[in-house]
Parts: C-alpha cells; structure tokens; sequence
C-alpha cells in the first residue's frame, strides 16, 4: 500500500508586526509585515492580499480582514538587497527644486552632480532674494545675504548669535559641497549623496521663510 504522507507542520508565527498597509479594492487590502516564526532564526518579510470577511464580536457584525495566499515572504535581507536605496520617497523628504534639479541625476547614480545641482539651486535662490551682482559668488555671497548686521537675508529679530550662526551654516554648507563638486570629480555614495541633497533642501526650506517673512514685513508696513 502506498504510504500515506505525512501532512506539512505549518510552522508557527512568534511574532508579527504590520509595516504598512494600503487599499486595493473596495474588498481587499495590502500588507506589509515583518514575521518572525518559532525554532527559524530568520525575520521575514511578507506582502500579502488580504481580504474583507465579517464577524460577529459581542453579538455585532465588525468588518474583518482575512490574509489569502496571494502573497510573497522573503527573509528580511534580501527584501532589504532587492528594494534597495530606491524605497526613499524623495517628494517627502526633499524640497521641491531638488526634487527638479538634482533628484534626476541622483537617480541616475550622478551622485556629484546631484550634489553640485542641489548647491548650485540654494545659491540661485540666495540671489534671487538678494538681488546681488553676479560676480558675487560661492560663500562670499552667503556671507554677504546673511551678514549679521547687513544682511538682506538676516532677520534682525533673533539674537545676533544665531544670525551669525546661519550664516556659517550657509557658507560653509557652499562651501563643503558646492565648491568642491564645482571643481573636480568627488566620488561619492548614495548614502553620502542623498544626506547633502536633505541639507540643501533644508536650506531652500530657510529660503522660504525668509521669503514668506519678508513678504508679511511689507504687507504689514
């Protein structure tokens, strides 16, 4: 006789955490969670379809969602190798010039002109506030627009020391990462790239307050 197989022990869940989670239809929903099963020394990560059933809690109908076999699991590592540096959601974390000016290349792994660009857009935006000639370049001009004293872009309503203070942040962010992506080849990584597009879109975020700050100060004169 043949012999009868012995049915798969589903292994069991230890642990469960819900990542994320979206709506695919009306009726279904997706989720993003990291399990971690018992006697397995490995995390994993499971997408999974799941779907709307109901239930009766305290004798009332409540909406439940049912995992399906419409899924895929993966150890936690290799999800982390096959998503890779492109899971960041730039439109989020980066202001929108350098999403425009220096995001293209960043994706296209230009890593010193992303860099070079995302400066280059802080200093354009300088001088459009500042309206200071053209030959006034690189730190000198961030020193110029944010003179704690002089200054077009200081804002005389803080303490001098933080003015001081933003314009070293100013002219020495110039000074690191655009000057010398201006004037030879910098080998970067995506790490290293993408943390100086967040300091010039913090930058640009500054800009904006200054602008916005200023546009009340006539508003109200």
């Amino acid at each position: 006789m043949p012999r009868k197989k012995t049915p798969k022990k589903k292994p069991k869940i230890e642990s469960q955490e819900l990542l994320a989670e979206t709506g695919r239809r009306s009726y279904e929903m997706i989720r993003l969670s990291r399990v971690k099963y018992e006697e397995n020394p490995y995390t994993f990560i499971d997408l999974r379809i799941f779907q709307c059933g109901y239930e009766f809690n305290d004798e009332k109908e409540v909406e439940v969602y049912h995992p399906t076999k419409k899924g895929v699991q993966l150890k936690e590592d290799q999800f982390q190798r096959l998503i890779g540096k492109w899971t960041l959601v730039p439109t989020l974390l980066f202001h929108p010039i350098i999403v425009k000016k220096a995001y293209p290349s960043l994706r296209r792994e230009e890593f010193d002109t992303a860099v070079f660009r995302a400066f280059k857009a802080v200093e354009v935006q300088v001088r459009k506030l500042t309206k200071l000639p053209a030959d006034v370049v690189g730190t000198p001009l961030m020193r110029k627009a944010f003179d704690p004293e002089s200054g077009l872009l200081a804002d005389k309503t803080v303490p001098k020391a933080e003015r001081e203070a933003l314009s070293h942040l100013f002219a020495g962010s110039i000074g690191c990462y655009k000057n010398p992506h201006s004037h030879r080849d910098v080998e970067l990584t995506f790490n290293e790239a993408f943390e100086m597009l967040l300091v010039a879109s913090h930058l640009l975020q500054v800009l904006d307050r200054v602008r916005k700050n200023s546009r009340l100060h006539k508003e109200r004169s």
